[in-house]
């Protein structure tokens, strides 16, 4: 079974930071995608961006058995983590 989890852009931290998001490095989006590959991850980013950061990011994994369910808060816990590290926790809901 493949279980995603989209993580939408969060237009509420982009209004309150305003021009701040231009001194964000756009190789942070990409850190927090080769992060999340590391731990197994297929990551798969919008087409469409918004001020240089992607509409959204999708995070794919294929698991199978009774912990299904555990898996699909774990895929949560993980983009929250890494993207926390990087400083970027508020740009996604």
């Amino acid at each position: 079974m493949k279980l995603h989890q989209e993580f939408s852009l969060n237009p509420n931290a982009i209004k309150p930071l305003g021009r701040e998001l231009f001194v964000t490095p756009p190789h942070l989006i990409e850190e927090l995608i080769t992060s999340m590959t590391k731990k197994g991850y297929r990551v798969l980013k919008s087409s469409i961006y918004f001020m240089g950061i992607p509409q959204s990011i999708t995070v794919v994994k294929e698991f199978s058995g009774p912990f299904v369910s555990h898996f699909a808060n774990k895929i949560r816990d993980d983009f929250e983590a890494v993207s926390r590290k990087l400083g970027i926790k508020e740009l996604f809901e």
